[in-house]
This record gives structure tokens, sequence and C-alpha cells, in this order.
């Protein structure tokens, strides 16, 4: 569940978001409410709750007031309990009986209409300034998944370079998506194709079988992890905008876990076998089938500020700081030093909150010292709330 604070109806407000998708849209409740929830970790009683609430804001809360906000939590499906594990069953098991993922962002961060898609992805293309690129289709590609809303001059130049490349097979996009939600391995397949508006969008699911038995896995371990991720979701119009359309293209869609506990133990993801693993599989697809293959890291970069859990709002000078941190770390990722794009992070205790830093590792590894460059690097800034995320594009031509 994440958390951050929002002004509704002129109130100081959490608004609540579900990664995973099982509570639906963003649920707003009060602090106090919020507050109450965040104590229900099972070691405290009703009386323990009172007593913090009473610490915490000095007004008497009754048993009754304190177990009908208790009651509204649990049918928000805020609180991990026995109403929302059967909700989570149930959705679970109607998900996975489906031959093809349904698509979650359509009609929110992308028209869901069609002919109303097509002409925002032209735009959006036709928007971008023309960066000269290499011929064919590129090693890798790392493109921003925040809402194209926010990242549009981003998003039109890192596809705009791919259109241009002109690849002259139908391409496999082993898409590497960051998991904002629940897994429990280091990566997730799955065998059902994507929806989008603009038609089914392949998953090779022989070849996406191949990889995970190369790379020692359950093929289909953790494959709940894709139902509500919109990371690689977010890639597949601009994917049909640059190859022309959902059957120009094939994908394998990989969910990344955290790296954060690799973190904790001060250790490289190289030491962690599931990452070594992968990795080499990776490298063996993209020798065995060379310019068919190209990996994409749907990866942002820094979240700062209060939305996400700091005390201190951003500010001009703090964004600057953050934005010289994020190119000095690309630079890293673009000549090719995976190690070291790692180890800049966890030498900052990754306080800046890098969303892509799995994604974009494993490209980098995986493509073995190749060289990259940076198409684009933008950023979003709300200063009202005090909050950034930044993001960028980047090629690894052939």
């Amino acid at each position: 569940m994440e958390a951050f604070p929002v002004k509704h109806q002129g109130k100081d407000m959490v608004a609540l978001r579900d990664p995973q998708g099982y509570m639906g849209d963003v649920t707003v409740i009060s602090p106090a409410a919020y507050f109450i929830a965040a104590l229900c970790d099972g070691s405290r009683t009703l009386r323990d709750i009172q007593a913090a609430y009473v610490r915490r804001f000095g007004d008497i809360i009754t048993t009754d007031q304190l177990a009908d906000i208790l009651q509204r939590l649990d049918e928000q499906l805020i609180l991990d309990g026995p109403f929302f594990r059967r909700v989570k069953e149930v959705r679970d098991r109607e998900y996975l009986q489906l031959p093809n993922r349904p698509m979650t962002l359509a009609g929110r961060s992308y028209p869901a209409h069609p002919r109303e898609l097509a002409d925002f992805l032209g735009r959006l293309l036709g928007s971008a300034r023309g960066e000269e690129v290499e011929p064919g289709m590129p090693w890798g590609l790392v493109a921003p998944h925040i809402d194209p809303e926010r990242g549009w001059r981003c998003y039109a130049e890192t596809y705009a370079c791919l259109a241009r490349s002109r690849p002259s097979r139908r391409p496999l996009v082993v898409v590497l998506g960051t998991c904002h939600g629940e897994m429990e391995g280091r990566f997730a397949f799955t065998s059902k194709n994507y929806l989008t508006p603009l038609g089914l969008v392949e998953t090779d699911a022989a070849l996406a079988g191949e990889l995970a038995r190369a790379a020692g896995m359950d093929s289909l371990g953790d494959e709940l992890s894709h139902r509500s991720e919109h990371s690689i979701e977010m890639q597949l119009p601009l994917l049909a905008a640059a190859f022309g359309g959902v059957d120009g293209f094939r994908i394998i869609p990989v969910t990344c876990n955290s790296f954060h506990d690799l973190m904790e133990r001060g250790s490289s993801p190289a030491e962690d076998p599931e990452v070594g693993s992968f990795v080499k599989a990776l490298r063996g697809l993209l020798s065995a089938l060379d310019e068919e293959v190209m990996l994409l890291a749907a990866a942002d970069l820094a979240h700062v500020g209060k939305r996400f859990g700091s005390a201190v709002p951003v500010d001009a000078m703090i964004l600057s700081s953050v934005s010289g941190k994020d190119r000095e770390m690309l630079g890293l990722a673009a000549s090719g030093d995976a190690e070291g794009f790692y180890a800049y992070v966890m030498g900052e205790g990754d306080s800046r909150h890098i969303c892509g830093l799995s994604p974009i590792y494993v490209l980098v590894k995986a493509l073995e010292g190749r060289k990259g460059r940076i198409i684009h690097y933008d950023r979003w800034f709300d200063p009202r709330e005090g909050s950034a995320v930044t993001f960028a594009g980047m090629v690894f031509p052939r």
C-alpha cells in the first residue's frame, strides 16, 4: 500500500493506493483513520490502539467508535484480514483463468478508444526533435513508465528514436518492468498475451518458457505480479506505434522485484544466484536471436519529496542536486558499468528511491559492457506538494 498526503475538500487527508489493484481506485482517509490503520499490525489490542490514539491526538475514542473505523477500513480492503483474503483469493483465481492480461490503464493513463489512442501516439512521436540514430534495432532501450501526461517529452524522444531505427524483422522485445506490487522471487514471467486498445500484443510463451528454464525458474511463478503492474503495459501502445502496429512485434514480459534486501546486506546482485542465472539466460537469448531481440527496461528514476516519505519537501535546490546525481548514475549505466550503477545507488542508501534500479541493472549487465547514451532526461515536479519524479530515455545501439 502506498500512502501520500493530499488535500481533499479543503482538508489534509491521506491517500492510499494499492499497486496490486485489489482496492481499485485511490482511497482517501483521514489522518486519524490512517494512524489507526498503521497500528493494526497484529501486535496490539483494541485498548492498546485506544491508548495510542489518546497520546497522539489528546482525544478519547470509544470502543464503539474504534470498532466502526476498523470495520470501514476492513470493508475498504485497507486491512489485511479474513475479508481481504477472501476477496484476494477470488480475484486471483479469476485472473489466472483469463487467456489474456486485461488493460488497466486504458482510459486513465492513455486513451481507450483505438482511433483516439492512434492519434495521441501520432502526435506524441511527431513532436520529437529527431535525433540521428544508428540503423537496425538497438540492443537495449530504457524508457519511463510514468504517466504520459507527465513524461510525454521523454516518451516521444525515446520511442521516436526506436521508430527511426527501422528493424528489418518482426522483433522480440523482452520488457523488464519494475514491479510495484508483491513478489516472492526476483523475476516473474507470464504466458498471457496483453490486451491493448490497438489489439492483442503477443507474448512469445514458448520462448518465455525456454528463457525461464535456462534461468532455472518456475516459468509461471509469481505470475500474479503482472495483474495490475503498469510499467510493462505503459510500453505496449508506444511499441506498437514504433513498430507499425501490434502485429509488428512480440514480447516476453518480465516483472522485476526490488534489490533492497541485497542493499541491506551490502551485496551486489551479481552475488545472488537467481539474478546471475537470469542474466546468463538473457545473454544466451541475445546470442541466439541476435538482431531479432531487444531488451527494454521500463524504469523511472528518483522519487523524492513528501509523497514518497520525506519530511522535507522538494524545492528547486534539492531537485537540482537530485538531477545531478541522476546524470552521474546514468553515466555509469551508459558506459556499460552495471556494477558501478548499482554501487552508486547503494552508496547513498537508495535515498533517491530509484524505482527502476533492478530493470536497468539487469539490462546493462546482460549487455556485457556495451555502451549506450542518454536520449532525454526529464522530471515531473509538483511544487505545491513538494514532490518530484525523474526519468530518462536511453539507447544501446548495435
